[in-house]
């Protein structure tokens, strides 16, 4: 299982316990979380320590950067989404066409994430959350979402699994990690 540490950005107190929230999500959670993204995506971390800050801003998976004023159960959405890209780092996806970089990328995580927020959260908190994605104004947010949800349970399995045979382990994607 990966060991995730949670420092806050600075010592004010907002981070300091969302360091703690977070924490606790993975000490409580964490094997959970971290077993139901293997199992339901069908690949495997390869990353072992992750060190995370939580600070005020948007979340975002390399470095790991958790959002502080998120709600306890949001905080534990967040920590499910980011991990899912850290799975796509880890397996060497690479998108060919970068036009529409960040919806593609969302298209191929929101294929699982809702089955996985359901299982781990369950179906209010899942909506929720999704609706939380949605309501970022980000245009590449909500039509990830429609575009993932337009499928069944079994289809979007179906499509994740198809993406991960296209765009994973790809060599540009192996060149690019190991020059960092």
């Amino acid at each position: 299982m990966i060991t995730i540490n949670f420092y806050p950005e600075s010592d004010k107190p907002e981070f300091t316990k969302a360091a703690l929230e977070y924490s606790e999500i993975w000490k409580t959670d964490g094997q959970k979380i971290h077993q139901a993204i293997e199992s339901v995506s069908g690949l495997k971390f390869t990353t072992k320590v992750i060190n995370a800050v939580t600070f005020e801003g948007f979340s975002y998976s390399i470095p790991l950067r958790l959002r502080s004023s998120y709600t306890y159960s949001h905080k534990e959405a967040t920590l499910i989404h980011e991990l899912c890209h850290r799975l796509m780092i880890d397996n060497y996806f690479y998108i060919f066409d970068t036009t529409n970089l960040s919806e593609d990328i969302h298209k191929i995580i929101d294929l699982i994430l809702f089955d996985l927020w359901v299982n781990i959260l369950g179906e209010k908190s899942a909506n929720e959350s999704k609706d939380k994605e949605i309501s970022y104004g980000e245009p590449a947010y909500k039509n990830a979402w429609e575009w993932a949800l337009s499928f069944d349970k079994d289809a979007r399995k179906t499509k994740f699994n198809e993406l991960t045979a296209k765009y994973s382990n790809h060599p540009k994607a192996q060149a690019r990690v190991g020059q960092h």
